[in-house]
């Protein structure tokens, strides 16, 4: 029979259930959240690129709704001169 200490000490390796550590956002969903922001931009600023800035035909082309590729561009301010200065870095500057 236990005595109910092991209980107390397979919870106590677990790590803690409850508190405010488990609400902050941990650093590799940072990264996560910064490479698909990141992606998204690349994106739509080549659909935008290739459709010669007509934004129906670019969220055609991503295969998004045009309310979708205007509420994106307006979220990472993508303008033709942010698109015009992404084009002409060079190609490993662009993954950083």
């Amino acid at each position: 029979m236990s005595d109910g200490s092991d209980a107390k000490d397979k919870q106590s390796t677990r790590g803690p259930t409850s508190g405010a550590a488990d609400s902050r956002p941990s650093q590799p969903d940072l990264e996560l959240r910064r490479l698909r922001a990141d992606a998204e931009i690349n994106a739509i600023s080549q659909a935008l690129e290739r459709t010669g800035w007509n934004r129906r035909r670019a969220a055609e082309l991503l295969s998004i709704s045009y309310r979708g590729l205007l509420y994106k561009i307006r979220q990472y301010d993508i303008t033709s001169a942010s698109v015009s200065q992404l084009s002409s870095l060079p190609e490993n500057a662009k993954a950083e």
